[in-house]
């Protein structure tokens, strides 16, 4: 499973606001989402004193390994 983290930090304490996205597009244009995680700034999204930091593309894999009630 692929996930896209959007990080934004606060200017005064240093704390992490994360947004997490599922299934993110293939490759990802790193201009647009500079601008798009502008927008949920812009649009009140984010709260207030917090500034986009960085974006990780998170991979996870799951392997079951006991399944005892199915």
């Amino acid at each position: 499973m692929k996930r896209l983290s959007l990080i934004y930090r606060n200017t005064t304490d240093g704390s992490a606001y994360r947004v997490n996205l599922s299934d993110p597009v293939d490759p990802i244009d790193t201009a647009t989402l500079e601008q798009d995680a502008q927008v949920l700034i812009d649009n009140g999204l984010i709260p207030a004193g917090y500034t986009f930091d960085e974006a990780r593309v998170l991979e996870s894999n799951t392997n079951v390994l006991i399944d005892l009630i199915q």
